[in-house]
């Protein structure tokens, strides 16, 4: 029975996003880390919802909140501004969410292209139904169908309108938890995705819960690889032991060669045969465990080189760290700096708006603009600089 697969996974950085763009829309020439895609089956992918460009579609589905946020900006400190790009980049919160729904080759082994649309559109109706994204949030969604098995990517933007108790007014945020709050939540919902694809007559299991897997501990592994070398040791010890035992045996053995054939006592051949199965099957646990020792060792050392690797990074980042708290305080200071500087230069445009100079004005009313864009000057400033002049309704 083939299993409904439903996961999601935040992406962080607007650079990350515009990655995520390239590989889900095949931009690239080559696919050097998923060798499986093929490229001259990608004209076969099925767009459910359009999308030319990532950032594109992402400044489009938020202008509201960089609106809000250029608004906001304006009556903020020159060194505490910032544009909404590098806003939503050092936000602790995900810029969008991928999802992702497949399942195995069986499921879709006898489907047309209608029947895998049909499932990818009950798939789409979960996420707007159950999910609760508007059409208008959704930046992407693609059916790939120039890989092993068929799936669909969908990519969101879980922009939502919030109470901020701190200033008593709504604002705009972008939060995957208002959607889905916590892995719990998350294990209800793929029981959803289950159920409605189940009652639209895709015959799904659900995927088993709460399984419990982790991964070893450098300390777990470190005791697997001795057990394993134990195991060896112990083989060889017990082979030696019985070797030794018939040995012995032979030599107290009172029979002697009357032809060309020995003659031996019962009790040696049954030894004998006990010792040939006995070594045959120490033989194969010796080597398995050899093999296995031999390769988590290899194992282990690389991961040594990895550590190593690792700890040398961390003295690098550290290193940058420093470096960057430099920068950081050499870049309040020169804010801090053009801050006095435009400051001191509003007397000095104010001076020309007053003037005869026609030029002068020209320019300088395209400085005021530039100024204002940047947001190096508000609203007000603007108005003060211009006031009683000739130029103050086309400067405001």
């Amino acid at each position: 029975m083939s299993y409904a697969i439903f996961r999601s996974e935040g992406i962080k950085t607007l650079g990350e996003l515009s990655q995520k763009g390239s590989h889900n829309e095949r931009t690239k020439e080559k696919y050097k880390s998923n060798p499986n895609i093929r490229m001259e089956d990608s004209k076969n992918n099925i767009e459910i919802v359009k999308c030319n460009k990532y950032i594109d579609k992402f400044y489009e589905i938020t202008k509201e909140y960089q609106k809000e946020h250029l608004d906001r900006m304006k009556n903020m400190r020159a060194d505490r501004k910032k544009s909404f790009y590098d806003m939503v980049n050092d936000s602790k919160s995900v810029v969008a969410d991928e999802m992702i729904f497949t399942s195995d080759l069986d499921f879709f082994k006898n489907m047309s292209r209608q029947d895998i649309l049909d499932w990818a559109n009950e798939t789409m109706n979960f996420i707007y139904e159950d999910l609760d994204y508007t059409k208008e949030q959704v930046l992407h969604a693609v059916i790939h169908m120039d890989e092993k098995v068929p799936h669909l990517h969908c990519v969101v933007v879980p922009l939502v309108k919030k109470f901020d108790k701190r200033t008593g007014t709504t604002k705009y945020t972008i939060s995957k938890r208002s959607y889905i709050k916590d892995d719990v939540y998350l294990s209800k919902l793929q029981d959803k995705y289950h159920e409605r694809l189940n009652k639209k007559g895709f015959k799904l299991e659900r995927g088993e819960k709460h399984t419990g897997v982790k991964h070893l501990s450098v300390g777990q592994f470190k005791n697997v690889v001795k057990y394993y070398e134990r195991q060896a040791i112990n083989s060889k010890k017990k082979i030696e032991k019985q070797y030794r035992k018939i040995k012995e045996s032979l030599q107290n053995s009172k029979k002697k060669a009357l032809t060309d054939k020995v003659i031996i006592d019962g009790e040696i051949y049954h030894i004998l045969l006990d010792f040939l199965d006995m070594y045959d099957k120490e033989i194969q646990n010796m080597v398995t465990s050899r093999t296995f020792f031999e390769s988590l060792n290899e194992f282990t050392c690389d991961y040594k080189k990895l550590e190593k690797k690792y700890k040398n990074s961390l003295i690098d980042i550290n290193y940058l760290e420093d470096e960057n708290g430099k920068l950081q305080e050499e870049k309040t200071n020169l804010f801090n700096f053009i801050n006095h500087l435009l400051f001191m230069l509003k007397d000095f445009f104010r001076e020309i708006l007053l003037s005869n100079d026609k030029k002068k004005k020209e320019k300088t009313i395209d400085i005021l603009k530039e100024c204002y864009d940047n947001s190096l000057y508000n609203s007000l400033d603007l108005k003060e600089i211009s006031k009683d002049t000739d130029t103050e309704i086309v400067i405001n």
